[in-house]
């Protein structure tokens, strides 16, 4: 299951970004939802799709970290600039992702690029959701796939009626840990919804890692030709963000020294979501740190991507089918 080793190098040490919150062209129009925007990366993003005069939907659980964030970039910036609201969710509670979904599509009937960037990693053995699934995972990727289920509409929409056939778009958060860590196949499906033990979350994390990448391969395969909307992954890089609150302080402290700033990651999700450079024919690929494509994952991770009568062991269209069964009743939304 290895991988080369100039692989991981050049996402621990990429080159420089070619776009940036310096050179982003105007999006004056545009309609994006940040999952987890008022921290981290996902501030960041924010706060460069504000600036550059687009309309932001902050969805976030906590109100007053949310409204916190908020203020902090419309006095960074003088204030008006693009518009930026509040959306209530907590991505690890699929009756709020629900909620969250239907409050928007009230509101708006556009939607170009949907971030789904809220992440949580080293949490509390035994953790569970809302709705008892295993907390990494609900919150990495159940949340995830059921609010881009019940955005599709929107989404396909927004498409139709686009500039071009590469501006809407879906974007999944991964990370480097899901080629050097995750299990075979990327996702065991025997133990992604079980609570791992101290020393098997970082396994958990990385497998919905993959997970994630998983979603983004069968989202191209099923909806792209038909709604025009592309889905990609990407690998923001190893960033000094809150990731890190629940890790021990000597693994924190060996790999401090290749971290990079948080606006470093949102520059990779700027590059997934705006970059000219992606066409229609790209959905489905990982981009890396800090807006490249992957020069090519593990060989069973490409497999799992690939259906049995492809050559491959059908692990993607089964972590998602997976997901659709423990999301079924609240999809019914979307219809």
């Amino acid at each position: 299951m290895g991988v080369p080793v100039s692989t991981i190098w050049t996402q621990y040490f990429p080159p420089e970004a070619t776009l940036t919150d310096k050179n982003l062209p105007s999006q004056k129009g545009k309609v994006f939802i940040v999952t987890g925007g008022n921290s981290g990366v996902g501030y960041e993003l924010c706060n460069i799709l504000y600036n550059s005069g687009a309309k932001v939907y902050l969805a976030a659980r906590s109100a007053s970290a949310a409204y916190a964030a908020i203020a902090r970039m419309r006095l960074g910036h003088g204030g008006n600039r693009g518009e930026l609201q509040f959306l209530e969710l907590d991505v690890a509670d699929l009756e709020s992702v629900q909620k969250a979904a239907k409050e928007f599509r009230s509101k708006e009937s556009k939607l170009h690029v949907l971030f789904n960037n809220a992440s949580a990693s080293m949490l509390p053995v035994g953790s569970t959701s809302p709705q008892g699934h295993e907390l990494t995972t609900a919150t990495n990727c159940l949340g995830a796939f059921l609010l881009t289920e019940l955005l599709l509409p929107v989404l396909e929409a927004t498409a139709k009626d686009a500039e071009s056939d590469s501006e809407v778009r879906v974007v999944w958060a991964s990370s480097i840990l899901t080629e050097m860590v995750s299990p075979k196949d990327g996702v065991d499906m025997s133990t992604i919804n079980v609570p791992p033990t101290a020393s098997g979350r970082s396994t958990q994390y990385s497998a919905t890692k993959a997970g994630n990448y998983y979603l983004s391969t069968e989202f191209a395969r099923r909806y792209t030709a038909r709604t025009g909307v592309i889905s990609l992954t990407q690998n923001p890089g190893n960033l000094k963000t809150n990731v890190w609150r629940n890790v021990d302080y000597i693994t924190t402290s060996l790999v401090w020294w290749t971290l990079y700033s948080q606006i470093h990651g949102a520059h990779t999700t700027l590059w997934a979501g705006l970059s000219q450079d992606v066409r229609k024919e790209d959905s489905g690929r990982y981009v890396i740190p800090w807006g490249r494509w992957h020069p090519g994952q593990r060989a069973d991770i490409v497999a799992a991507t690939k259906s049995k009568n492809e050559g491959g062991s059908g692990r993607a269209e089964e972590f998602w089918e997976w997901c659709a069964v423990q999301c079924k009743e609240y999809v019914q939304e979307k219809a």
